[in-house]
């Protein structure tokens, strides 16, 4: 790794840039209640889908952060990477934990059962793009080269 690397020079926290959306979404939805499903079962069931969504999103990243734990490896984007983390759930996904928010913001929605926000997660998933993961790979490759090619090769950017 170069010494003068800074990191990959993450501007906004992810989690905002899910948080903006999700939040614009439910103010949406204060004006114009519109619901995902109706009925006492219906809702009764998303509920549980989504609190299910919710305890997967926080377990995925709770491993996450623990493998980043293990390596010394910084959890926040701003900050240098001291390895190229391949383990784990990093063996399934290179964002494990922008797919955990993912799947917390649908959990989310779910349990509050409400179509706005769920219209709104498109924006923080390419916010996350353009503003996180865009910059994150491309100091990855800067920082790891070929090594990280190689990553990139075998393990998807999502699923």
């Amino acid at each position: 790794m170069e010494e003068d690397s800074r990191g990959p020079n993450v501007r906004l926290p992810p989690p905002l840039l899910f948080a903006m959306p999700l939040l614009t979404g439910f103010v949406v939805q204060y004006f114009v209640p519109i619901h995902i499903v109706t009925g006492v079962n219906p809702a009764r069931t998303l509920r549980l889908v989504g609190i299910a969504e919710i305890a997967i999103a926080l377990a995925l990243m709770a491993w996450a952060m623990s493998t980043f734990l293990r390596f010394r490896t910084p959890i926040i984007p701003v900050q240098r990477a001291r390895a190229l983390v391949n383990e784990g759930p990093f063996k399934l996904t290179r964002n494990p934990m922008y797919l955990g928010f993912t799947v917390l913001y649908i959990g989310i929605t779910f349990v509050a059962n409400a179509i706005w926000p769920l219209i709104f997660l498109p924006e923080a998933i390419v916010l996350t793009y353009m503003f996180a993961i865009k910059l994150e790979e491309a100091y990855l490759t800067r920082e790891f080269g070929d090594a990280y090619r190689e990553y990139c090769s075998r393990v998807r950017r999502w699923l």
